[in-house]
């Protein structure tokens, strides 16, 4: 039986002392333990009825994710018949507005779907989420580094399931019939943009209205123009956005945009409208994360097979390279302070993360964040792309509105939207930015 282990991609993840907060590691492999967290008592007949209240965003039908969280909480039930896990889900940027608001009320769910960085820092420091009590074995059941990214002041307080990938999916059907050459350089990508868009085919899938999709665009652009130190830096209020590199960035996204790689009407488009036309095989490249393997390798996919996963290439004048990723062990699950029933919420949580690491890996959907092994054979062919592309990773860095916090995330992509509308000119963005710092 032919295996692909994660071990393949443990050079991928080494870190570099500071900067491990944005970015994550990868190492030898084992056999994943599935019955984690299930409790020893789950046929008995004493044991106390729990209700657990679990929020996420795994809802839609066309979710790659949907199916593996449904199947995991299912087998948890099943194994622990006194526990009923209530769920609530909701669309990617609705969820991280309502889970905040729900934070700053005291409401959180007992277990919920969250972020590492600075998305979840603020939940931190309200002393809204258990702190864990990680064992080895524990940790030695995970890849290296899988708890960089919820890791606060040298306390866990979530575990993690995947690891995600920003790449550049692109559909070679298209690119051959249109004698376009898949780009390896910045000057083949905007000769590609330009040749499609003059064939009346828009080049690039985009949703102007979900502001985090453009922001997959330009987080990797920002990497290639400063690479992972002197961004990982900056978003943490050590260095500067006056520097050189993060104009440069901003100016040859604005060539990207003025070249008509994006629809005109994509600004007033959701993240779900904009990714139609790609998986229907009308729009040849999109820029996002490994998750997008999933949808395009499914078995009843239009564009199975003829999707292909490659790295964004470098800029002019910049300062990082193909071999270096946006993405990390970012997603992960939390459990509330105020829970109730916090010792089953814990156990809930353990459960989940290993065995949705496990499920969705084998689905297709993501790399995990867990040791396991699967049969390379029934792999999604489209993840199995993604995985031997970063075999040869020299860095993973975590996505800007992850590792930003609280409003300097809204201040980045209320900017970075208005750029893309054509509203500030790459000056105007960078100047923005730099109020992240106070002056």
């Amino acid at each position: 039986m032919n295996k692909m282990s994660v071990a393949k991609r443990g050079a991928a993840f080494i870190l570099a002392g500071a900067l491990t907060v944005g970015m994550v590691a990868c190492g030898k492999n084992t056999t994943s333990n599935n019955s984690a967290g299930t409790s020893s008592n789950a046929g008995g007949n004493n044991a106390k009825n729990v209700e657990l209240k679990f929020s996420h965003i795994w809802g839609s039908a066309s979710d790659p994710f949907t199916a593996s969280a449904k199947k995991v909480i299912d087998d948890y039930e099943k194994a622990n018949k006194n526990v009923k896990i209530k769920v609530d889900t909701n669309e990617n940027e609705a969820y991280k507005t309502k889970i905040k608001a729900m934070a700053a009320a005291n409401e959180l769910p007992d277990i919920f779907s969250t972020w590492g960085g600075g998305f979840s820092e603020p939940f931190v420091k309200s002393n809204s989420v258990v702190a864990l009590d990680v064992s080895e074995d524990m940790k030695s059941k995970m890849v290296n580094g899988a708890l960089t990214n919820v890791t606060y002041d040298g306390k866990v307080y979530g575990l993690p399931f995947f690891l995600s990938c920003g790449a550049l999916f692109v559909n070679t059907e298209l690119f051959e019939k249109n004698s376009v050459k898949v780009p390896t350089t910045w000057e083949e990508l905007l000769t590609a943009v330009k040749t499609f868009k003059s064939k009346g085919i828009t080049p690039m899938a985009v949703s102007g209205k979900d502001k985090w999709t453009i922001a997959m665009y330009f987080d990797v652009m920002a990497l290639r123009a400063a690479g992972p130190e002197k961004v990982t830096k900056t978003l943490t209020k050590k260095g500067s956005f006056k520097d050189p590199e993060f104009l440069n960035a901003a100016n040859r996204f604005k060539e990207m945009i003025d070249a008509g790689a994006f629809s005109k009407g994509a600004a007033g488009v959701s993240n779900d409208e904009a990714e139609v036309p790609f998986f229907e095989g009308k729009i040849p490249m999109m820029f996002k994360g490994s998750w997008t393997a999933g949808k395009a390798g499914s078995k009843d996919s239009k564009v199975a097979g003829k999707i292909k996963a490659i790295s964004f290439p470098s800029i002019p004048g910049g300062l990082g390279n193909p071999k270096q990723f946006t993405g990390g062990a970012v997603d992960a699950v939390m459990v509330s302070e105020n829970s109730k029933n916090k010792e089953e919420a814990l156990k809930f949580q353990k459960y989940f993360a290993e065995n949705m690491s496990r499920e969705s890996y084998l689905s297709g959907a993501s790399m995990p964040a867990w040791k396991t092994d699967v049969d390379e054979s029934k792999l999604n062919p489209s993840l199995v792309d993604v995985v031997n592309l970063t075999k040869d990773a020299e860095s993973f860095t975590i996505w800007w509105d992850t590792l930003l916090a609280g409003k300097d995330t809204e201040t980045y992509l209320n900017a970075l939207q208005e750029l893309f509308m054509g509203s500030k000119t790459p000056q105007q963005f960078v100047d923005s930015l730099q109020t992240i710092y106070g002056k």
